[in-house]
């Protein structure tokens, strides 16, 4: 495909800049690139597609997406192309600095049962497993037969239908 050297130029200085370059996989002629003015992503998709034929990118696809990463080669090649000293890298080799985060957030502690931990706030083993017990109880059932909720539940299924009613415990 022939492309004017300013695009092809252009293309590959935000590619080095960047690192990485993402190209909607849209060929028409009028969808143009977001990040590059004046430039359509069927050129993009073929310069790109050129330089991951050399293997200078490794390719990525993500719904309707194209994520065009350097290789150690292409930043090489682009460097030579683009003729740049060797001080200048692409942004993905950056080190950020990121703030340290305090230890409070990097420790991570188990459950809090240990009898350790209870005694340092006060509290007892006898108060927890009172509060397991709790939680844990069964409700016993309230249903008596002859109650006046079972009587109107058994009247209202004889009207349904003339079947003897099944006897329910605790579903009301």
């Amino acid at each position: 495909m022939v492309m004017p050297l300013a695009n092809l130029k252009a293309i590959y200085e935000l590619l080095f800049k960047d690192g990485v370059i993402v190209v909607k996989k849209d060929r028409r002629p009028q969808s143009m690139h977001p990040d590059l003015n004046g430039v359509n992503n069927l050129k993009v998709i073929r310069a790109v597609g050129s330089l991951k034929t050399k293997g200078y990118v490794r390719e990525t696809f993500a719904w309707k997406h194209a994520y065009y990463y350097l290789t150690n080669e292409g930043i090489g090649y682009l460097r030579d192309y683009l003729h740049l000293p060797p001080e200048i890298m692409p942004r993905t080799l950056h080190h950020i600095c990121r703030p340290g985060f305090s230890a409070r957030v990097q420790s991570v502690k188990g459950p809090r049962s240990s009898i350790s931990e209870l005694k340092a706030q006060g509290r007892t083993q006898e108060g927890v497993t009172d509060r397991h017990v709790y939680r844990h109880k069964r409700k016993k059932c309230e249903c008596v037969p002859g109650s006046l909720s079972e009587v109107l539940h058994m009247d209202s299924i004889q009207r349904r239908s003339q079947k003897p009613p099944r006897m329910r415990c605790c579903f009301h």
